[in-house]
């Protein structure tokens, strides 16, 4: 008789400095992009990339919001 085994996910529990420092990357994240390029989706993908960084140990709020804003585009001024 085969056996089952349970399959338990992997949590990532982070510290209380921690969960603050991802707070401020975001909020700062959020506020600096156009308020036209804030949706649901842009905004998730912001969160992922600062829970991955915070993943690997940076708890910089500055760091973090600046490596999750990388690759937008920067809006265009007028000349």
């Amino acid at each position: 008789m085969a056996e089952i085994l349970q399959f338990r996910p992997r949590l990532t529990v982070f510290a209380p400095e921690q969960t603050l420092a991802m707070g401020d990357a975001y909020d700062k994240a959020i506020a600096a992009l156009p308020s036209s390029d804030s949706g649901f989706m842009v905004r998730e993908l912001l969160a992922k990339r600062i829970i991955r960084l915070a993943r690997r140990g940076d708890c910089d709020p500055e760091h973090l919001c600046s490596s999750a804003l990388s690759g937008f585009r920067k809006p265009r001024t007028a000349a």
